[in-house]
């Protein structure tokens, strides 16, 4: 007889397994286990989690398959529950990063004047804005810092020059290498945090994730993630398993 943590366990592991079977789209029987590392191979969210995979299989043996008079001996404790439970979840109905991050995104345009760029920024209150040229494409990142390198290498100039100077003359003066991902609207929360901890890892300084229809850099965007955001996102896709 099993008990409830034992059902709430299997009846999660009994999610995950089938989800992978149907992303398997094979004919024949594929072991659990081999699932997990083919599926780690090109879907990230299987990867960022396979290690845990990997445990619930042995786990989910240990309770089938070990027991003494019908009786359950691996009986899982609540925080591992909680975990596969989590987990099934993060596979099987992934939040996506729309609607949650859809909002306006105000961006400039290459051939605007600076100083009405910059005035913009100031009175909301943005550090950074998204740069396109009038084909629709985003082109780079106008930072505060790149503006003042600006006025600081034109020092002398600064009266007779700023009024008249234009985004793209300014945009190349920020050279701390801030980098802008592309995301589609389909995007999971996983693969946003992943997103982030690769180019950690890589060296690049990810500011932000821009999301539009296909997470192409020509569509218009539909809504960004930034670095200030990454604390929520992380308290949803690891909230139960940092215990």
């Amino acid at each position: 007889m099993t008990s409830l943590n034992s059902e709430r366990f299997l009846n999660a592991f009994s999610l995950i397994e089938n989800e992978m079977t149907s992303q398997m789209h094979s004919q024949r029987y594929i072991p659990y286990a081999e699932m997990v590392r083919q599926l780690s191979k090109v879907d990230k969210t299987y990867r960022r989690y396979r290690r845990y995979l990997e445990e619930f299989g042995d786990l989910r043996n240990a309770i089938v398959h070990e027991r003494i008079d019908g009786e359950v001996i691996a009986e899982p404790h609540l925080k591992e529950v909680e975990k596969i439970e989590q987990i099934a979840q993060l596979i099987t109905q992934p939040e996506r990063v729309l609607p949650r991050f859809q909002r306006k995104v105000d961006i400039g345009f290459l051939d605007e004047k600076l100083a009405l760029v910059i005035h913009r920024m100031r009175s909301k209150n943005f550090s950074k804005l998204p740069i396109y040229n009038r084909e629709g494409a985003f082109v780079e990142l106008l930072t505060t810092d790149a503006f003042s390198y600006f006025v600081i290498d034109h020092i002398k100039d600064v009266n007779s020059e700023l009024p008249d100077a234009l985004v793209k003359d300014v945009i190349s003066f920020d050279e701390k290498g801030r980098h802008v991902r592309f995301l589609s609207k389909q995007s999971t929360l996983v693969e946003v945090v992943m997103e982030f901890e690769q180019a950690l890892h890589s060296g690049k300084r990810l500011n932000e994730i821009i999301i539009t229809d296909h997470g192409e850099m020509h569509e218009h965007p539909l809504g960004i993630v930034s670095v200030s955001d990454l604390p929520t996102i992380y308290n949803t896709v690891n909230k139960n398993l940092l215990k």
